[in-house]
């Protein structure tokens, strides 16, 4: 079962935060977003965008669950995607790469707003593809 809402929160909170950050030139809020979303790969309830969502935002009635039967590994990939393009960019930040450490923070946005906004998620596309050639390990033709 995957909560959509809880999905898009995850998704809003990373184009605004990543792109808040690009504005600022914060890269360490970049650093806080794709640790985040680590957090969320390895404990999905402890996600703190998952956490603002079941804590705050659902009991102030701000958002409603949107509950559906569905695979939860390919958010969780497309997740770790994110954590891993957001984690590369902050170190080419750090080392002076700021052209690509911001493309990468930015293809990350692009894709979270195309997600947020078109309700495709390339992450999980790609999750699908790679399961339906057998390279992730995941049954055959698995959910999408």
């Amino acid at each position: 079962m995957v909560d959509r809402t809880a999905i898009k929160t995850n998704q809003a909170a990373i184009v605004a935060l990543v792109a808040l950050a690009f504005i600022l030139d914060l890269p360490w809020l970049v650093a806080i977003v794709a640790i985040s979303l680590a957090i969320g790969l390895a404990a999905p309830e402890a996600n703190p965008f998952r956490v603002l969502y079941t804590r705050a935002l659902r009991p102030a009635g701000l958002l409603r669950s949107d509950v559906v039967r569905e695979d939860p590994a390919p958010h969780r990939f497309a997740q770790g995607m994110g954590a891993t393009f957001l984690s590369i960019g902050v170190v080419l930040l750090v080392v002076g790469l700021a052209t690509v450490g911001w493309a990468l923070a930015g293809v990350v946005v692009v894709l979270a707003a195309v997600n947020l906004f078109f309700g495709f998620c390339t992450g999980c596309f790609l999750h699908y593809q790679l399961s339906r050639r057998g390279l992730l390990g995941a049954r055959r033709g698995g959910a999408a």
